[in-house]
């Protein structure tokens, strides 16, 4: 049996993504309400994103056993992994494009789902939720924003500023995360 299906009704009904998830449309629809440019509403919706993708992978090694609990189940690991991931995009898209209304734009969809995942990935590298957390808002809301723009292009919280340029960095580093996460998901102990 496909492992993605179990993965996407675990996401679907963690009661902290529910809630994250209706916060974070909730946000968006009052950012656009206040006639912020799209690319600033999509600056703070971000955060959102973060928080959700950091939840997706820690929760489940957030005290008590459920991370052995799903390597019982399906003991194989890449495809574990790959379902999971799987399942937060197929979760993120629809989201993502509830949040960039009114101005939704692949752009926006496609970088709010990247935001996700690599959010994702590190919450799993780490395994704590509020450590996660606390590094990736560091870094997209402060550090981000105080190094040179050269410099601050090529990290992954940069497609607010410019969105083709920032986008194709955000998915490096996504692709990156997830490797490093995958090899790491495959060799960790629970």
């Amino acid at each position: 049996m496909s492992p993605f299906i179990p993965e996407l009704l675990k996401l679907v009904t963690l009661p902290s993504l529910r809630l994250t998830a209706a916060l974070t449309v909730a946000a968006a629809a009052l950012l656009a309400a206040l006639d912020l440019p799209p690319l600033e509403s999509i600056r703070y919706t971000q955060a959102g994103f973060v928080v959700l993708g950091v939840l997706s992978a820690a929760s489940e090694h957030q005290g008590g056993d459920q991370f052995r609990t799903t390597l019982l189940a399906m003991p194989r690991r890449l495809p574990l992994f790959a379902a999971k991931v799987l399942a937060l995009a197929a979760c993120c898209v629809p989201l993502a494009a509830l949040s960039a209304l009114p101005d939704v734009s692949p752009f926006a969809v496609v970088y709010l789902t990247l935001t996700a995942l690599f959010s994702a990935a590190v919450g799993g590298l780490i395994r704590h939720a509020e450590a996660a957390v606390v590094l990736l808002l560091a870094g997209y809301f402060v550090v981000g924003p105080l190094l040179p723009a050269p410099a601050a292009a090529y990290l992954p919280g940069s497609a607010t500023v410019d969105p083709s340029h920032g986008t194709a960095a955000t998915a490096v580093w996504t692709a990156c995360a997830l490797l490093l996460a995958a090899a790491t998901f495959h060799r960790r102990d629970a």
